[in-house]
């Protein structure tokens, strides 16, 4: 039989964004036919460099399944978000779930629909590194997320707890991702280097920054799309780096590429909630071994203090269009 007539189609909404690429480029390079959902016509471009099947629409508008033919997608990837409509926004990816699945079950199929939540789910942490009673959060923690992240939370675990006669569901549940743009972490760098002499940071140095490189992350989508369904539907599964870093040993490295020394102060009572700052102040530790021990995936990419200079270097060729002086 040819392997043409084997390939599985996966769907990747978002797949324009930071993870949702990292997402859609796992899946093209583990061998699936992946099509990626993007608002804008100019990232259709680069969805196609990287042999993507560019799909322009929304999860709010699901005529753009009547442009893809009578493609059965076996796997479809949820990366899109609307905070100044979230509920809105989920209500209309819950409809693209079920009306994928009622054309996968007229072709015959029942896709897996993997709604990308993350660990912000389980709240802030008590404690930090080093004190007592120190424990992962695991899949079975509370869920007590921040209040803006709650319409994500409830949309995850209402997937988990209903059974839809279209298509089976899994939650999934990642860390902070760096790598490349860097995300949130490439703050980091901005903050250095808009710095004089110090690395000054609002928060503890004992604060918790839980994080893994973007690729390994996607590679967990992969494995669990992969791994046989029955071990998969119905469950939530934290993607988390085999080891936890601290604000403090992040800091260390970040100034120390920086030429800057680093420092920590109380948090003022006025500090955004959104600023780099927050990065150290939302203490946080998920445990991964659910999904280790179920696909056998593992990180693989260097930590963040550990690959600094790299991902110092992709971050600076990301965020400036001028030649980059090599290190």
């Amino acid at each position: 039989m040819s392997s043409m007539t084997t390939r599985r189609n996966v769907l990747v909404t978002g797949a324009n964004g930071y993870i949702g690429g990292a997402v859609a480029r796992a899946f093209r390079r583990a061998g699936w036919r992946t099509y990626g959902l993007v608002r804008r016509p100019e990232a259709v471009a680069d969805l196609a460099r990287n042999e993507i099947h560019p799909i322009i629409g929304t999860p709010e508008d699901t005529t753009f399944l009547d442009h893809v033919g009578d493609v059965a997608f076996d796997v479809v990837v949820s990366n899109t978000e609307d905070f100044a409509n979230y509920r809105s926004h989920l209500a209309k990816v819950g409809d693209m779930f079920e009306e994928i699945g009622r054309r996968s079950m007229r072709a015959g199929g029942r896709p897996l629909m993997m709604f990308s939540s993350g660990c912000k789910d389980y709240g802030v942490m008590a404690e930090n590194d080093g004190d007592p009673g120190l424990a992962p959060h695991v899949e079975t923690s509370p869920i007590t997320p921040p209040e803006f992240l709650i319409p994500r939370a409830s949309f995850g675990q209402s997937l988990l707890e209903r059974h839809s006669d279209l298509y089976d569901a899994t939650v999934l549940r990642p860390t902070n991702v760096y790598g490349y743009a860097s995300s949130y972490y490439g703050r980091l760098f901005e903050h250095a280097a808009a710095s004089a002499s110090t690395f000054l940071i609002y928060g503890s140095p004992r604060a918790i920054m839980d994080a893994l490189h973007v690729d390994d992350c996607a590679d967990a989508y992969v494995a669990l799309a992969e791994h046989q369904r029955g071990g998969v539907a119905g469950e939530a599964f934290n993607i988390s780096s085999v080891r936890y870093d601290t604000a403090g040993e992040i800091s260390a490295a970040v100034a120390r590429s920086y030429g800057l020394t680093p420092q920590f102060q109380p948090v003022p009572p006025d500090l955004p909630r959104f600023s780099v700052h927050g990065l150290a102040n939302f203490s946080q530790w998920v445990s991964s071994d659910k999904l280790r021990a179920l696909t056998g995936w593992r990180d693989r990419r260097p930590a963040f203090p550990a690959g600094i200079d790299e991902y110092r270097l992709a971050y600076e060729a990301a965020a400036s269009p001028h030649p980059i002086t090599p290190l």
